[in-house]
């Protein structure tokens, strides 16, 4: 995020990383936000459609993948602060675009119109390649998912159980939850044996170890 926030173009696209961040949800889910589907009160965020783009330019909207795809995601501080930036800073519409009867979308491109998937892909190819050119060591090739796969990971390695991440994300399998996205780092399984060994009273005294050899 440093690299967005020391960059006077980029900038202007950092609400959108911290909410993809720091929510998991799906490239289209966010993009098929609404103003309605934001509830500031209870700091929670209704994700039940997604925003999809043809290849040829049109738009629609699409359910979620699974009945499970349909949650509410909590906002944090940070998210909502967020959304609170994006909606301040949002040009009013002297007529509302609709798309299959929705309406009032959160994010706008330059011309008024939702923005889809592609949108924040070219942001993101353009973020690392502009890394790549004034770093030694590259990049490999990223895309807009990894915020999403990230988020999972991180709440993982928080602790948080799986039932509560599964719904979070909204799969309808745990086993995806589970085996497509948290990748433990190496330091995380150590920290998590040493507290078992401890746990189980096998720890042992520097003093008490044995030499081989």
């Amino acid at each position: 995020m440093e690299c967005i926030k020391n960059d006077a173009h980029f900038y202007r696209y950092l609400d959108e990383m911290k909410i993809l961040l720091g929510t998991g949800m799906r490239i289209s889910e966010f993009f098929g936000l609404m103003i309605l589907d934001l509830d500031f009160d209870r700091r929670r965020i209704r994700v039940d459609h997604q925003l999809v783009r043809t290849r040829d330019g049109k738009r629609y909207i699409e359910k979620t993948k699974t009945e499970c795809g349909c949650r509410y995601i909590p906002m944090s501080d940070e998210v909502y602060e967020s959304f609170y930036n994006i909606l301040s800073n949002r040009k009013k519409q002297k007529k509302e675009i609709m798309i299959d009867g929705y309406a009032g979308f959160i994010l706008l491109d330059k011309n008024g119109n939702p923005k889809v998937a592609m949108h924040v892909q070219k942001v993101v190819q353009r973020l690392c390649e502009k890394y790549n050119e004034e770093n030694i060591i590259p990049l490999p090739h990223i895309t807009p998912h990894v915020f999403r796969h990230t988020f999972c990971t991180n709440m993982a390695n928080a602790g948080m159980d799986l039932k509560s991440l599964q719904y979070l994300m909204g799969h309808s399998d745990a086993s995806v939850t589970l085996n497509v996205y948290t990748h433990n780092s190496y330091e995380k399984a150590e920290e998590s044996m040493a507290q078992i060994v401890a746990f189980s009273g096998g720890q042992t005294k520097q003093g008490n170890l044995r030499r081989f050899g």
